[in-house]
């Protein structure tokens, strides 16, 4: 951690993205990487973590590794989920003042990681966190595009109460070195790892911050630029935000507290629903979709409360 205001102090900084079969979008986002301009005082090194074991990303990232004025390296991550790659991030990190995560179907803005290194150290700031613009393909209804509804809009810097997300954000590894944190491998393959990981830090009083101008471009494709996986992606939500709720709670209470929440949200959502198709004819998809995220949430924290679980990132048997 540094004082806020100093500008000074050159600092060690590893960018990390994961990856899983999908070279075309990861030769786009090492092509962003590649013409960042970097923040000033500051050591940059890159990383991609493979997570399929065949370790086919390997000779996109190799092909790549020439266009770098920073060092780029390839890892392998066995181990099958995301939470595996992020806590593998972290062990790379090593004495590292700071850890960016990317994902690998986003491309960055040439001042992506200089806006977050900045406001990092205006504030000190335990966690930076930079907004996401979706790109949709041609087949996207307009409403969703007008929307936007995939990414995550940022018009300020400013504080945030809330924990935010691993696909655009800036770590202080030491703070995270200092609590000891890791993400949930419990939640690999579920999602939401960061959800947890950033709420630690917000139950231990550090401060997470945003950086309007660290933009991100995220790719939507074609199976999630529709209605039922929004619907399935809230309900997972509900699902885990329950779990997160209740991490402290006795598993008996904490069910009977998201099945309490999910039944509210249930109810509310389903008569705010109605209401909104009713008063649109049924042809506002979005404000009708606005008001079904309630009720996903709330049916996810229900079958929490039920004891089920829902793995929006399982892989098939004997995929790697």
């Amino acid at each position: 951690m540094i004082p806020p205001g100093d500008t000074s102090r050159n600092l060690q900084i590893l960018v990390a993205a994961s990856t899983y079969r999908r070279n075309d979008m990861l030769d786009g986002l090492l092509k962003s990487l590649s013409a960042l301009t970097l923040p000033e005082n500051a050591d940059v090194r890159f990383v991609i973590i493979d997570n399929d074991g065949a370790g086919n990303a390997r000779p996109v990232v190799e092909k790549w590794q020439p266009a770098f004025s920073a060092p780029l390296s390839y890892e392998l991550e066995e181990e099958p989920g995301v939470t595996h790659v992020r806590n593998r991030a972290l062990k790379l990190a090593g004495e590292a003042d700071l850890l960016a995560f990317i994902d690998d179907d986003e491309f960055a803005h040439p001042q992506w990681l200089a806006a977050l290194v900045r406001r990092y150290r205006e504030t000190g700031a335990a966690s930076v966190f930079g907004p996401v613009q979706s790109v949709y393909p041609q087949s996207a209804p307009q409403w969703m595009k007008d929307w936007g509804v995939h990414g995550t809009q940022i018009m300020q810097d400013r504080d945030q109460t809330k924990p935010g997300a691993t696909c655009n954000c800036l770590i202080d590894m030491t703070v995270v070195r200092r609590e000891g944190l890791l993400f949930d491998p419990r939640m690999s393959l579920t999602g939401a790892e960061d959800t947890l990981f950033f709420t630690q830090l917000l139950d231990r009083g550090h401060r997470l911050t945003q950086a309007k101008d660290a933009l991100v471009y995220e790719h939507v494709p074609e199976d999630r630029a529709r209605a039922n996986w929004l619907l399935r992606r809230w309900y997972r939500t509900g699902l885990t935000d329950a779990m997160i709720a209740g991490r402290h709670m006795k598993p008996g209470m904490a069910r009977v507290k998201g099945g309490v929440n999910g039944v509210a949200r249930v109810v509310a959502g389903s008569f705010l629903t109605t209401l909104t198709v009713l008063a649109t004819l049924g042809q506002n998809r979005r404000a009708i979709l606005a008001r079904a995220y309630t009720v996903s949430r709330g049916l996810g924290m229900i079958s929490f409360a039920l004891g089920k679980s829902y793995e929006e990132y399982g892989r098939k048997k004997g995929s790697a």
